[in-house]
């Protein structure tokens, strides 16, 4: 009976993004930014619209000096959250993404 049964697992591809995800996230806690940046980057790689990797790419970005990379990343979770109709997360993150952009300009 095909109503019974089970819901499909996650992808393996799904499972091993949430994986980098978690270890970026716990290496950025213990200010391992490079190690972070690429777990995020993996799991991206793997997930393209993992939004949350795209937000906390962004901040290791930020932490690591690469500005111009943060906005990029912003601007893409903004997308993902807009195209997923939810714009009001996306507008949240307009503020830190124009505090970006004027650090950028204003040379900080």
């Amino acid at each position: 009976m095909l109503f019974l049964q089970k819901k499909p697992a996650k992808s393996q591809f799904a499972m091993k993004a949430n994986e980098l995800y978690q270890q970026g996230r716990d290496r950025a806690r213990r200010g391992l930014y490079k190690e972070a940046f690429e777990d995020f980057t993996q799991a991206i790689n793997l997930n393209p619209d993992f939004v949350e990797a795209y937000m906390l790419r962004a901040d290791t970005r930020n932490l690591l000096g690469d500005k111009q990379g943060a906005v990029t990343d912003f601007q893409k979770a903004i997308d993902i959250y807009k195209a997923r109709g939810r714009t009001d997360i996306a507008d949240l993150l307009l503020t830190p993404l124009q505090a970006l952009k004027n650090e950028i300009e204003w040379g900080e």
